[in-house]
């Protein structure tokens, strides 16, 4: 019986230790980078500025974004920042790295990866990192975001931005 009750204890021990350890990637968001005015809003000038989240926004069409046609876009638009949300909960953590790789088609427009650190110790902390992603706007692009340690990944998750341009 002393015997299962150390067993259980280390059990619970080690469970926690995983559980305060957890770093996870827990959004993507991508906003459209209005480059030039668009003439259907004759009084705003909207260049120069963000469009809202537009992965699953029902409230944004990405068709021909690169002349200002989809609905919902406010200007024209050929680069795309993507932001990445990063949750860990109750550790200072140092040089953890996540890589990003956006696609459109066979065309590989971003791999990159950036180093990151958490160093305050408050019980559930966030952290964002910004990617630009340039010559978007006609090309479904798929995005995929890994959070890798010791090489392997520790978290992952996949969005896509749903471009594209007709004649």
């Amino acid at each position: 019986m002393k015997a299962l009750n150390k067993i259980l204890t280390l059990l619970i021990l080690f469970s926690t230790m995983l559980m305060v350890a957890q770093t996870k990637i827990s959004s993507i968001q991508a906003k459209l980078f209005y480059n030039e005015k668009n003439d259907n809003f004759e009084n705003e000038d909207f260049s120069g500025t963000f469009s809202d989240n537009v992965i699953d926004n029902d409230g944004i069409g990405l068709n021909n974004v690169i002349i200002g046609e989809g609905f919902g876009v406010k200007g024209n638009s050929h680069q795309t920042i993507v932001i990445i949300e990063i949750t860990s909960n109750n550790q200072i953590t140092r040089n953890q790295i996540i890589k990003v790789t956006a696609t459109a088609g066979t065309r590989v427009l971003l791999q990159q990866t950036q180093t990151f650190n958490f160093l305050s110790d408050d019980a559930i902390k966030k952290h964002k990192l910004l990617f630009l992603l340039s010559d978007t706007g006609c090309e479904k692009i798929y995005l995929k975001a890994e959070i890798l340690k010791n090489n392997k990944s520790i978290s992952t998750m996949i969005k896509t931005i749903d471009f594209e341009c007709a004649e």
